[in-house]
């Protein structure tokens, strides 16, 4: 959700239907008006981080793949996000967004793909195969594949998420703004 001022922001609330529950990457100026009147069912915050276009990348060291719908179940069935998120999406942000992965004996062993609001998110590298760069390489390959798009590059990241925080600032990018994501009953 995208406003300029309180004003616009309230008439966009004026707009909502009663039964649209689900907001995303909502800005903490706005969460009072929003949620005024209503309890909040679960609600997800994050700091938005943004890869300006002069920070320069360097190449991946890995052999990078992309993501295909067949994977679509595996990458539900490993992830972290099972209550918000399902296959459906997936096979969604796989067709219509960037991804990218690395593989081993034809399986993903860490991806990454663009959310429906373009951040770079979801990277996930199985247990067994952490620690060898691939997450590294797979969000170089995603900024790179991103800038192709002549878009800039960004991530949601969760606060308690020290790893992604330190992947991300390591690269390059910059702490911009919370964002939230909620239910309101």
């Amino acid at each position: 959700m995208s406003s300029k001022s309180i004003d616009e922001l309230k008439i966009i609330k004026s707009k909502i239907d009663y039964d649209d529950k689900n907001f995303a990457a909502v800005e903490e100026w706005m969460m009072p008006i929003l949620i005024k009147g209503h309890e909040i069912k679960w609600r997800l915050s994050t700091m938005k981080l943004v890869l300006k276009n002069e920070v320069n990348i360097n190449e991946t060291e890995n052999i990078m793949d992309k993501l295909n719908i067949n994977d679509a179940k595996f990458i539900y069935e490993n992830s972290d996000y099972k209550d918000v998120i399902s296959i459906d999406y997936i096979i969604n942000r796989i067709t219509k967004g960037v991804n990218s992965c690395i593989r081993h004996m034809d399986k993903p062993v860490g991806w990454a793909i663009t959310q429906d609001d373009g951040a770079i998110g979801f990277l996930h590298v199985l247990p067994q195969y952490r620690n060898n760069g691939y997450a590294h390489d797979i969000t170089i390959d995603l900024i790179n594949k991103v800038r192709n798009k002549n878009k800039i590059p960004f991530v949601h990241i969760e606060k308690d998420n020290l790893e992604s925080m330190k992947l991300a600032t390591s690269l390059g990018f910059e702490k911009y703004k919370i964002v939230n994501w909620f239910e309101r009953e």
